[in-house]
């Protein structure tokens, strides 16, 4: 994983300088500010014991597990963000996309794990 993180950083790096993404990131006028330096640090430490508690998991029970627990995760995450922050009609199509999506990650994981 850490050489996908060397190979695709500079690649990343060029492609914000070339959009002007890197640029309007300094002009931020609320980037030192005391406010969005709270709300970064608490997205990097929630992001943080996110990934710790996914490693955590997968050293302790079964990739049967892991992956239920990640498809939950996937549903509650796109289930309450739907809900909580809208911006998404609720619709019959993008219901059944979500549907379609998670059919194919529960597929996935099943096809799998028989594999194995």
């Amino acid at each position: 994983m850490w050489c996908n993180g060397i190979i695709c950083g500079p690649i990343l790096l060029i492609w914000t300088l070339v959009r002007g993404d890197l640029k309007m990131t300094v002009n931020f006028p609320d980037l030192l500010s005391p406010g969005f330096m709270v709300v970064l640090l608490s997205s990097c430490i929630l992001a943080f014991f996110l990934n710790y508690c996914i490693f955590l998991n997968t050293t302790l029970n079964s990739a049967l597990t892991q992956t239920i627990c990640g498809n939950m995760k996937d549903l509650f995450t796109i289930g309450f963000g739907w809900i909580i922050f809208g911006g998404l009609p609720f619709d019959f199509w993008n219901v059944i996309g979500q549907l379609l999506g998670f059919l194919g990650s529960g597929l996935y994981a099943f096809y799998k794990l028989i594999v194995r």
